[in-house]
This record gives C-alpha cells, structure tokens and sequence, in this order.
C-alpha cells in the first residue's frame, strides 16, 4: 500500500510493483486487472475474505485499514540470527568426492532460480567448477545472468560457471532420434525377422508423438546432466515441487513407455540401471543435497512441507536444508505495518524450524533483484552459508 511506503527502499518496490500491473495490462490488451493490497496480517477470517470479494468482483475498494497495528504475540517471535546457521548450510553444498549435486525446489514465485544461480555463483568463485541447470520451463536464468543460456551448457561470464537449461522441443528431438536410430539399427539388415519391421517403427514414430514421450525426453535430459564431465557441483534450478515430484517418479513408469511392445526391449536393462543410478546418487548425502526455497508464510511453508514428506516417502530423498526468502530489512519500513509483517515473518520462521529440523539459509528481500553475476555474488554475501565457503582445495603434485 503507497500510505506505509515511507522511504526509499518500500517506495522503490511499490513503484517496480506498479510497472509489473502495467506490463501485464499491455501484455493482455485488457484494464481488467484488480488489485488488492497487502495487509498487516494474513488474509484469513470472512471479514477480509468478504473485503476480498467486494475488491475483485464489485470493484469495491479496499475497507481495511493498513496502517493499524495487529495483535502481535511477543512469544511467537524468533531470533533470527539463532536460527541461521551457516557451517551447516555450506557443509551441504560442498562436495567431498567426486561432483556434488544441489537441488532448489520449492513453491512458483518463491525465488528458487535466483537463490540457485547465486548459491551457484558464489560455489565457482570459490573455485569450484560449476554447472547450473533450469528444468523449469518457466525459469529466467538468461534475465538473472545477463547472458545467453542455451540447452548446452554455455559460460555466463564467470570464471567456473556454466549454464544450460532444458529446452523442451529440442529435448524431444534428441529423445525421437535416439530412440528411432536404435529401432533401426536392431533390425537394419534383418531379413528373417518374423515382426513387421515398418510397422512397427510407425507404431513408435506415433508413440513418440505423445504426452509421455515429452515426460521421458525431460528425463533423459536431466540424467544426462549426471553424465557430464569436468564439474565440482552442478546446481538444478528444478520446476516447482509437483512437477519435480512427477519427474522423479517417471523412472519407476519409464519400462511400460520404452519397450514399445517388444521393439526396444534390448535396451531396457541398461536404461533402468542408468536411472536407477541416478535416483540413488540423488538418495545419498553425501553426494546430493535437496533444499525447498520458501517465503516466511503459511501457504509456502505448508506446501514445500508437504513436498518434502512425498519426497521422503515416495523417492526416498531427505531435505538437506531449507531457504527462507524474502526477509524483511529491519533498516526500513519503521511503521505498524511492517512490523506486523515482521513479526508474521518471524512467528512463520520459528515454525519452519520446527517441520523442517534442517539447517537453514536466510535471504533478505533486497530494493532490486540483483541481474549479472556481480550483482549475485554480493548477494551471496547476505545469505547463509555462502559466504562460508571455503576455498577449494587444489591437489598438490608431490614429483
């Protein structure tokens, strides 16, 4: 709300927010956009639900008053500082053999992609070769880098850093090829097969044409990130938690989609096990460390939660540590307002430890998102754990 904005730095977000309604009014062509403000506390209750309502759907205005402070309990308040802890966080995004694998997840809008390229940023300039890849469709790591970032892994500018994201089209492409060139190497020169060899490389040709072969293209390109050579630590900016969730299960579906009837049984086997290698790397500790990125809410806490369970559950990863976003500058806002949101920030935080039992890495909401990777690596110095990194070890040759 502009009437609780009262210095630079909540005067600059409103304004930035303001720009976003704006693009989004040119963007759809339409000025059906209602907005709503803010609030001291949580939306919660049928007064401000009905507030809510009046807003969107009778172009009422906003009854409720922002500058009045709520009800605060004393005893849900945290110390912030006890709960960062930063030898921890850095313990889980080093590698001890061989490459360390580092996974963001979390709810859409929390900030995973900014939070893994400057976690990413930051493990390159303590030199550590390092790779960053998207998996999320939706991702922007070419907007936060300031650079190109291809499906092939590219340098970003940056000693150590390279990065890649998954393009969908061009994953399909590479997965139909590979699949159609192994069809036709089986039975290339042939002749006394008693299967309708035409046949059945159409039947494939039209499976390929399917919602499930996306899926395993998306698969077979996130595995192969398992593959690459000459990285410390690669860093997955992964798709919001249902959708990594959905790609993590795929191995245990894949079997039914590739035998494609008995035409490509003879590569089953070592399919499965090259999955299978892959699902275990990500199970063990000390080689891959899972965090879920979330805002100090209710909504993005409960949701990334619930994710970890099904995660443990159904694949069997543990959450490593969890990244709290978006942290209110105790420097600025000095009204009922924010202190409101401060103390929900702070009641919301002690419960994350809580669900969690993880370490956690704590990253404040800054006037700009930082764009390029010097503007990432001075951030990193305001988030837990980064700034702890120690300096890789180089091998000593002892002739």
């Amino acid at each position: 709300p502009e009437s609780v904005c009262e210095d630079p730095f909540f005067e600059g977000k409103r304004e930035d927010e303001q720009a976003v309604i704006e693009r989004a009014r040119t963007e759809f062509d339409t000025d059906a956009i209602a907005t709503y403000p803010l609030q001291p506390g949580e939306i919660a209750g049928p007064d401000l639900l009905s507030d809510v309502s009046g807003v969107i759907y009778d172009g009422d205005e906003a009854t409720v008053d922002v500058g009045t402070a709520t009800n605060v309990d004393p005893d849900q308040s945290v110390d912030i500082d006890a709960l960062a802890d930063p030898e921890s966080v850095a313990e889980q995004l080093q590698p001890d053999e061989g490459t360390r694998y580092l996974f963001f997840t979390g709810k859409g809008g929390v900030g995973k992609s900014t939070v893994a390229a400057t976690s990413a940023t930051k493990l390159a300039e303590a030199g550590y070769e390092t790779l960053v890849v998207t998996t999320d469709p939706a991702a922007h790591l070419e907007d936060i880098f300031g650079e190109p970032v291809g499906h092939d892994p590219t340098s970003v500018n940056r000693e150590n850093l390279d990065a890649a994201r998954i393009d969908q089209e061009k994953a399909l492409e590479e997965y139909r090829t590979q699949v159609l060139d192994h069809v036709h190497e089986m039975y290339e020169n042939k002749e006394d097969t008693q299967l309708d060899v035409e046949a059945a490389i159409s039947n494939v040709e039209e499976e390929l044409e399917s919602p499930c072969a996306e899926e395993m293209a998306a698969l077979e390109k996130f595995v192969s990130y398992f593959q690459e050579d000459g990285y410390d630590i690669v860093v997955f900016d992964t798709a919001p938690t249902g959708h990594t969730l959905r790609l993590l299960e795929l191995p245990s579906d894949w079997k039914g989609f590739m035998d494609l009837g008995s035409l490509t049984k003879g590569a089953a086997p070592s399919k499965g096990d090259q999955y299978d290698e892959v699902i275990e790397t990500m199970q063990d500790p000390t080689k891959s460390s899972f965090a879920f990125v979330m805002s100090p809410e209710f909504t993005p806490m409960m949701e990334a939660y619930r994710a970890a369970e099904d995660l443990k559950e159904q694949v069997g990863i543990e959450t490593a540590f969890v990244v709290a976003n978006y942290l209110l500058p105790e420097e600025y806002g000095d009204n009922a307002f924010f202190a409101n949101r401060r103390a929900q920030q702070e009641k919301y935080l002690g419960e994350i430890k809580e669900r969690f039992e993880t370490p956690m890495m704590l990253a404040p909401l800054r006037r700009d998102e930082p764009v390029g990777s010097d503007e990432l690596s001075a951030f990193g110095e305001e988030l837990t754990g980064l700034s702890e990194l120690p300096k890789k070890h180089e091998e000593v040759m002892i002739s």
